[in-house]
């Protein structure tokens, strides 16, 4: 569980990263993290709505509706405090906010997963 990674060890990470270092790392990070995630979560929403449209049922429109909820979320809220970050540095509200909405994130894929096993 990859959501769950970068909420316990990832993101708190970034509050450890000397203020010097943060932008050549955060910068680092976010171009190899959309290479890892972004492609799971294309894959995820094919997938999604491949079994909302072959075997339509209740959990599964539940299911598609959280994975559509991650992509509010990372569009709405993560990808805009990274933006923030890459441009303002190492800033706590930033990433407090940033692990809040992971947070989120993190719920509806830890939910998501045993609906998906269990399709």
């Amino acid at each position: 569980m990859l959501a769950v990674l970068v909420q316990l060890i990832i993101y708190p990470t970034l509050r450890h990263i000397d203020e010097d270092q943060f932008a050549s790392y955060h910068s680092w990070y976010t171009g190899r993290i959309t290479w890892v995630v972004g492609p799971l979560m294309i894959l995820q929403v094919i997938g999604h709505a491949y079994l909302v449209v072959e075997q339509p049922f209740l959990l599964q429109g539940i299911a598609a509706f959280l994975v559509l909820l991650t992509w509010l979320i990372t569009g709405v809220r993560a990808v805009p405090l990274h933006a923030k970050l890459s441009r303002d540095g190492q800033e706590a509200a930033e990433l407090d906010q940033l692990l809040g909405a992971n947070f989120l994130r993190m719920l509806c894929w830890v939910t998501i997963l045993p609906l998906w096993i269990w399709f």
